[in-house]
């Protein structure tokens, strides 16, 4: 159970702090499967609703907000108003496949959120491609983390070669 309650944790709070290690704690709790600790079903779900429960939070928080955040001075030190303009700009170029696209990629992921909030799109327009991206993306981290962890003692195998190949260059 503790368990999924880091990789709960985690995954929420990489809405908040883009520097939280979320995909690397989902690839090990797929991995830990295969030892019986968890199960991939259970890592996906957990991981998944606690992600787009940290996007819901984030974005109502921000919309909220709005862009009176950004006149403030902390606000105006995290994005300038020319920063602002820039990427409300491109919320209305790409809007929902944007959104979509924007998640898989790390540290952007974590601020769009905010930013759907901020510019006010609605909760179905700016949620829906967060949450079905969010399940992409951890759906494929756990699916990879069981098939490391499947291939566990191959891996090992190849690191232990590796490893001597290394020390015989080093040597020469």
């Amino acid at each position: 159970m503790a368990v999924y309650v880091v990789l709960a944790v985690l995954a929420f709070v990489e809405n908040i702090v883009p520097i939280v290690p979320a995909d690397v704690a989902v690839a090990l709790g797929a991995f830990l499967s295969h030892r019986g600790t968890t199960a991939p079903l259970p890592v996906f779900l957990v991981v998944w609703s606690a992600n787009v429960c940290g996007a819901v939070a984030v974005y109502f928080v921000a919309r909220r907000l709005g862009r009176r955040f950004f006149a403030t001075s902390l606000g105006r030190r995290l994005v300038s108003p020319g920063g602002v303009a820039r990427i409300e700009r491109e919320y209305l170029r790409f809007g929902v496949v944007g959104i979509f696209f924007a998640r898989f990629l790390p540290g952007i992921r974590a601020v769009v959120p905010p930013f759907a909030g901020i510019f006010g799109l609605s909760a179905w327009r700016a949620l829906l491609p967060m949450a079905a991206a969010s399940a992409i993306w951890y759906g494929g981290i756990t699916v990879l983390g069981v098939y490391l962890g499947g291939e566990w003692e191959a891996i090992l195998g190849a690191l232990k070669r590796l490893n001597q190949l290394l020390a015989v260059v080093a040597l020469l």
